[in-house]
């Protein structure tokens, strides 16, 4: 492989691939040329000429001083997390969960004080602008009181593809709290949960290498299976996916695994996604880890091997569809026989193959007994 800085362009004499910067962020990103000008440009602090308005200053101006307010705060959580005495708490459950310290280190964990103005003092200590921590959703504002919006929680910083921390997920860790069990920054210039994957910043290479994503429910699955060394592995922010996460998935691969709970919400969950990747024209399969195992308790307890043998006999969406309709009817009676009949013919449809819709046609007259 080899770069020439004077004629500004590089050739690799293994696979013959060539071009200038431009191309090699598309080839090495998968991003199309529009998007490969707008990372560059950002990261050269430089403004798109047709972007050069005042009101597309002000929002470049905006997100990049949020981007420099998550940054800080995620450094100020995962400080508190690996060193600060407040955090024993946090480092005691990362423990009993199999969490190493590497890979909290990787991932950035921290821990959220659980002081109501916490995040607000810290704040004022770094001059940082008051009602900008409200934009960035770090800080909350009831009748004029600001607040902390994450509190005595481990703190999951949510980064974009190129490794930036735009939002956070914290999870309480009181078993007895009565608050949310997880909450996510709210919507902001930057964060949009409906387009973000937890951890492809890390995947997104793997993936490309694997011709495969795994999607999991959770941050603790994605790096419990990083931490196993599978790591084309991503999470979606809330269980379903949608039109926009299956575009991003389009660009690094052609099939997803879905590996969601066994019980029958994660199921409900890998139904209503199926619509979304069918239209990015993926290719889906339906992983399901033994009930009571989620992917990082079956790790830690079954090894990643058997939980890759898992993964690679993943049935097709369709049987698994199928299989899924048949454990919650009763096919002994028409009733169930017409149900599940509707159901298939329903989704295999929307495949618009004549070939798929004849084999789980078939396949389901001889499960319903038609």
């Amino acid at each position: 492989f080899n770069v020439n800085p004077q004629r500004q362009i590089y050739h690799c004499f293994g696979c013959n691939a060539g071009g200038d910067v431009f191309k090699f962020l598309q080839e090495y990103e998968h991003l199309e040329f529009i998007e490969a000008v707008r990372r560059l440009a950002e990261r050269a602090g430089i403004v798109f000429e047709f972007e050069q308005n005042p009101k597309a200053e002000r929002t470049r101006r905006q997100r990049d001083q949020l981007l420099h307010v998550h940054a800080e705060q995620a450094k100020r959580w995962h400080d508190v997390l690996m060193n600060e005495n407040i955090g024993l708490m946090a480092r005691d459950y990362l423990k009993s969960r199999g969490i190493t310290r590497r890979a909290a280190e990787a991932f950035q964990l921290g821990f959220a004080p659980e002081s109501w103005e916490d995040t607000v003092h810290w704040a004022r200590s770094k001059n940082f602008d008051l009602n900008l921590m409200e934009d960035s959703g770090l800080v909350a504002n009831k009748d004029g009181k600001r607040y902390g919006r994450f509190r005595g929680r481990l703190m999951f910083p949510i980064n974009d593809e190129q490794g930036r921390v735009i939002g956070f997920s914290g999870r309480v860790l009181r078993a007895e709290a009565k608050a949310a069990k997880y909450v996510n920054s709210p919507e902001t210039i930057l964060f949009h949960k409906s387009r973000v994957f937890y951890g492809l910043d890390k995947a997104r290479r793997e993936i490309l290498e694997a011709k495969s994503a795994l999607v999991c429910e959770g941050q603790l699955d994605t790096m419990a299976c990083h931490m196993a060394g599978l790591k084309n592995v991503v999470a979606p922010q809330g269980t379903a996916l949608t039109v926009d996460h299956a575009r991003i998935l389009k660009r690094y691969t052609s099939e997803v695994v879905l590996c969601f709970d066994s019980d029958t919400a994660g199921q409900e969950a890998a139904v209503r996604s199926f619509d979304s990747l069918l239209e990015s024209e993926l290719a889906v399969r339906v992983m399901k880890v033994p009930s009571p195992h989620d992917p990082d308790s079956y790790i830690r307890e079954q090894g990643v091997t058997a939980f890759c043998e898992l993964m690679n006999a993943a049935p097709g969406f369709f049987d698994f569809y199928l299989s899924h309709l048949l454990s919650g009817q009763n096919v002994q009676h028409e009733r169930g026989q017409r149900e599940v009949i509707r159901a298939m013919g329903l989704v295999v449809r929307k495949t618009k193959d004549a070939v798929l819709l004849d084999r789980c046609a078939q396949q389901t007259a001889l499960a319903v007994g038609a």
